[in-house]
């Protein structure tokens, strides 16, 4: 099992292609981050290596301590486990604009029911 941090900015709108290991093998995808001035929050878009769309308006939340799989519900996809992680400082949330990759992290991991958890 490897963990992979995500690398993000506070920039509005960003999108990146990364390569991530998972279950066991390379995965390519395009991750899209997008805050909403007017809901006060971020969401992800998830597109594979051919920019098929996989997800879309994923909510950037920390869940109930110490973390939840954003990507719970979608574990059936096998692209892996999705984790927003606050600043061991910070109390569980929603991430403001000048949070994310500040004082919320992003962890991308194997997928629960492949990891046997």
């Amino acid at each position: 099992m490897a963990n992979k941090i995500i690398p993000l900015i506070k920039s509005q709108n960003q999108s990146f292609t990364i390569t991530l290991p998972v279950n066991g093998q390379n995965m390519t995808l395009t991750l899209g981050f997008t805050y909403n001035t007017q809901g006060e929050y971020w969401f992800m878009s998830v597109r594979d290596r051919t920019g098929a769309p996989l997800l879309d308006a994923v909510p950037i939340v920390t869940g109930e301590y110490p973390a939840t799989d954003i990507l719970g519900q979608h574990d059936y996809m096998n692209i892996g486990t999705a984790i927003v992680l606050p600043d061991n400082n910070l109390q569980i949330g929603i991430p403001a604009f000048d949070d994310l990759g500040v004082n919320y992290y992003l962890a991308w991991t194997d997928n629960q029911t492949i990891r046997g958890v």
